[in-house]
């Protein structure tokens, strides 16, 4: 396998499945009772073994860079690739032994892809498999087919928990609601999947899905005909005294699409000032973040720039889409991320808006998406980002200009009844304030 030569989507940061894995609990291990089993052994010789699992890594050496074990031996990475070959000969040999129970012979071989990457050290570089790669460019091009439901997972009891039902969609129309759980889908336990698993089997399995769902103590068997699922990743309304609000939840293809028709909207009814809401924003495409910002600040200026382990510095500057002129108030929290920072970080250097509420979340960096020939892909962080005045935030997260806390229930209130929503409120204030020139 080899790397697929088109230019790599930049990611700053994670899509809208906020994924939470729990280690698992499982059962304390003990000596099994009764007569002693004999190791099970499989059908086949040794040295057919050794042939499938060289065949077995020389494709993972192609995926990991065409020759690169070959090389291993002759660069300072300190890896035998012939020493890796017998080793995983190896341990394919012992668990043909030994293993108990039956093996997906497919996921061993991803799993030494997954492992690879994961041995980075680094939360934000990873192996997809070829479903997992098309979910992702599926999910970042506004559009997926599923039955429209957000999902985590449950920390205290590894169940699939429904974080946000789309109105309109099948899973709203099939009587799901948020704080519901899924117990199981087709009959699968999703304590026992991971969260990819379960959204895996949701969108690739076959009309209608079958959920066990958990709904004010009581479970219920689903069925769910899936559909073509638009995301809506900007709303946007007219509050009192022409203050115009806007909420981007992330920044995927056509983000900036849907908040220039928000703009618009908002300037038909005669915007004076805008709130820019960006708590719980994690992130998303570099470049839908740019070209929102694009319509913000004048055409030219530096919006982020970013700069590799090798020195190379990328500028990217507002285009030719124009100015968003009248005060602005941004809302961010310690979930405002990336790609949201970006902007945020771009506002506050310019002077352009007031932030409001609590320190960002601090992810200064940028990974690129690399294609690979068989279908799969990794994800690698490639850079570091900078905002105009030359800040990077990882780590460090940026601070509000006026901070203004509120408890994970006021919170929770506030988004089911935005009345509640004291930061919205005190918004509100600063742009009456600065309309009417006061301090």
């Amino acid at each position: 396998m080899s790397y697929e030569g088109n230019t790599p989507e930049m990611h700053t940061g994670e899509m809208n499945e906020s994924v939470q894995e729990m280690d698992r609990i499982s059962p304390a291990a003990g000596k099994p009772s009764g007569t002693k089993k004999r190791p099970r052994k499989k059908k086949g010789v040794p040295l057919a073994l050794t042939i499938f699992l060289c065949l077995l890594l020389f494709a993972a050496g192609s995926l990991l860079g065409g020759a690169y074990f070959s090389r291993a031996n002759t660069r300072d990475s300190g890896i035998d690739g012939n020493a890796v070959i017998d080793k995983l000969a190896t341990l394919r040999m012992i668990i043909d032994g030994y293993f108990l129970d039956e093996y997906d012979e497919k996921k061993l071989e991803e799993g030494i892809y997954t492992g690879y990457m994961n041995a980075l050290g680094d939360p934000y570089s990873q192996y997809y498999t070829e479903e997992e790669y098309r979910q992702l460019m599926e999910e970042d091009s506004g559009e997926y087919r599923g039955i429209g439901v957000t999902v985590t997972k449950n920390k205290d009891n590894n169940y699939t928990e429904i974080m946000a039902v789309n109105k309109g969609d099948p899973a709203y129309n099939a009587g799901i609601k948020t704080g519901d759980f899924i117990m199981k889908v087709n009959g699968k336990d999703t304590s026992t999947m991971s969260l990819s698993e379960v959204v895996t089997e949701i969108k690739t399995s076959a009309d209608p899905v079958v959920l066990v769902i958990y709904q004010d103590g009581n479970e219920m068997e689903v069925s769910v005909e899936k559909s073509t699922i638009s995301i809506n990743s900007v709303s946007h309304e007219m509050k009192e005294n022409n203050i115009g609000y806007i909420s981007i939840s992330q920044f995927i293809d056509n983000t900036d699409e849907q908040f220039l028709e928000a703009v618009q909207d908002l300037e038909k009814q005669g915007m004076k000032g805008l709130i820019l809401d960006l708590r719980d924003n994690g992130g998303g495409l570099l470049n839908a973040c740019v070209n929102l910002v694009s319509q913000i600040i004048p055409q030219g200026d530096l919006i982020v720039y970013t700069q590799d382990k090798n020195g190379n510095r990328q500028d990217y500057n507002s285009n030719e889409y124009g100015t968003l002129d009248l005060p602005i108030v941004v809302l961010v929290n310690s979930n405002t991320a990336s790609a949201s920072e970006i902007l945020t970080g771009c506002l506050k250097d310019y002077g352009l808006a007031t932030v409001l509420g609590t320190k960002t979340y601090g992810k200064g960096i940028v990974q690129s998406i690399l294609p690979l020939s068989d279908g799969s892909a990794v994800k690698l962080t490639v850079s570091a980002y900078y905002t105009p005045n030359g800040t990077n935030i990882h780590k460090k997260g940026i601070e509000p200009d006026i901070e203004m806390k509120i408890t994970d229930e006021e919170w929770k209130e506030a988004r089911d009844d935005p009345s509640k929503d004291r930061q919205i409120k005190k918004a509100e204030e600063i742009l009456l304030d600065a309309e009417t020139g006061k301090k």
